[in-house]
């Protein structure tokens, strides 16, 4: 059973990574973005939306990291009283 999960997480990701690559591949108009202290490189929109939507992604999973260690660490001292 446990194989049969990871083959269907290997298609999903796989399948998420292709169509990535096609919506890179439509949207190839260059583009620049310019940032606060710099400018990006001229890249593709496609993978300015795919860059962007990845970071945003980490940062999320950051921010949900931090919460979850709290809520463990509240969990942790709440068995320790009883």
């Amino acid at each position: 059973m446990r194989g049969i999960w990871l083959f269907f997480k290997f298609l999903l990701v796989l399948g998420v990574a292709l169509i990535g690559a096609f919506f890179a591949m439509e949207n190839s108009q260059n583009l620049q973005v310019s940032f606060a202290l710099f400018d990006g490189p001229e890249l593709s929109s496609g993978v300015w939306l795919l860059a962007f939507l990845a970071f945003g992604c980490v940062l999320g999973l950051a921010a949900s990291s931090v919460v979850l260690f709290s809520f463990r660490q509240k969990l942790a001292r709440a068995k320790r009283k009883d």
